[in-house]
């Protein structure tokens, strides 16, 4: 999907709501901060558009029949499908597990006519990048596994940012999610930490690795080894004269014995 096919599936929607805004969840969402070009195909894969109309978030009424008018007319299998090949899948805002203050973050699809040039004011509010990928990560399928790797794997988005993202806004967890917050987070968070990159080991200096390969090669302890020194010319006058000096004994690790 591209964000020609994001725009497609705004007009229309808003057509059949008669509402001039929608807000768009799910992987498509990413669209209204990148171009497809920007992206991973992994990113772009889907041609489903998760999305509520906009007056679920005022108090809307009717919210249950607006979202079966967006699964029939512009849903799977629907003429538009058939046309577009992309589709829409009406969804509760309830259903979505976001970062606490994630509204106040969407970022603004704005549709135009191909001249620049808005369309009758119509809009999608799309979920800001580190949102959804958290929202992605709550779920844990092995496909929202693949999508976000994909995005961290092209620094489109960091581990750190969405750990941060956790710690400081916390989750709003919908009043419906089951008993398991706890487990689904603790998962997201653990993947989230195996991603972050290993902190590479500094390499040696040159004397280090020099020092390191001389306790290697030689059998005797390194103390021993810069201890050793050459005789001096009275070791070798007492040696020749059979006389042993203890001193020198000790420090050339000779036993003594009685």
């Amino acid at each position: 999907m591209n964000r020609e096919d994001l725009a497609k599936a705004v007009i229309a929607a808003c057509k059949w709501l008669d509402e001039p805004q929608v807000v768009i969840f799910g992987s498509q969402s990413l669209l209204g901060s990148y171009d497809d070009t920007e992206l991973p195909d992994e990113a772009t894969r889907s041609r489903e558009v998760d999305m509520t109309p906009a007056s679920a978030f005022r108090g809307g009424i009717g919210i249950d029949e607006k979202v079966s008018v967006l699964d029939v007319w512009v849903g799977e299998d629907s003429p538009f499908h058939s046309m577009h090949g992309i589709y829409v899948e009406g969804i509760h805002k309830e259903t979505v597990v976001l970062p606490h203050g994630w509204e106040n973050r969407l970022v603004h699809f704005d549709v135009t006519d191909g001249s620049g040039n808005q369309t009758y004011g119509r809009k999608g509010l799309c979920l800001e990048p580190t949102d959804l990928c958290i929202s992605k990560l709550i779920a844990g399928r092995e496909k929202d596994h693949e999508y976000v790797g994909a995005l961290i794997r092209e620094n489109i988005i960091t581990p750190e940012a969405m750990l941060d993202r956790i710690d400081k806004s916390g989750i709003e967890w919908p009043p419906g999610y089951p008993d398991n917050r706890e487990l689904a987070l603790t998962r997201a968070q653990n993947w989230l930490h195996a991603q972050k990159p290993l902190q590479s080991e500094p390499e040696p200096s040159a004397s280090t690795g020099a020092l390191s390969a001389a306790m290697r090669s030689h059998p005797r302890t390194i103390k021993k080894l810069l201890n050793t020194r050459k005789p001096r010319a009275q070791d070798q006058e007492h040696e020749r004269r059979g006389v042993v000096d203890n001193s020198r004994a000790v420090d050339r690790d000779y036993g003594i014995t009685d």
